[in-house]
């Protein structure tokens, strides 16, 4: 018995590379990067799978068609209803104070969804918008949504 067996690592996990150490370990002076050019500068070779040596790329190269309504787009977060009321304290649900409870994060909008029979001991004043469940939910405990 010798301490190399004793004192064993993981044997599955590969060990990282040491460059830069002598010529004598294979990876010494330019560190396995080559001589010249883009693959041994800092930042190189990192192009990704739609690059094409330089060339236009073939999507930049298709013609743009249709219609995107990517840049105006309004997306809604839904927040449940019954996790919301116990959630957000006084008598006003709006996007700022679902905000502030941390259920959407900020700068998204908020949308009320599902709505079972919830225990509202105040009345509620929604000024988000929300599914005909939640408002009718709402509107059953006496509350009031005004989107």
């Amino acid at each position: 018995m010798s301490l190399q067996k004793i004192l064993t690592t993981d044997t599955n996990r590969q060990q990282r590379r040491r460059v830069g150490r002598g010529i004598g370990s294979g990876l010494g002076k330019t560190c396995g990067r080559g001589m010249k050019g883009e693959g041994s500068r800092s930042g190189g070779k990192n192009r990704g799978p739609m690059f094409e040596g330089g060339q236009k790329p073939f999507w930049m190269r298709l013609p743009k068609r249709g219609f995107s309504n990517f840049a105006t787009k309004v997306v809604y977060v839904p927040v449940k209803l019954d996790i919301a009321l116990a959630r957000v304290s006084g008598t006003e649900l709006t996007n700022d104070a679902i905000v502030a409870a941390g259920l959407i994060p900020k700068g998204t909008l908020a949308k009320l969804t599902g709505g079972k029979d919830i225990k509202a001991d105040r009345k509620i004043t929604a000024s988000v918008r929300a599914t005909a469940s939640a408002k009718a939910a709402i509107e059953a405990a006496g509350g009031k949504v005004a989107e």
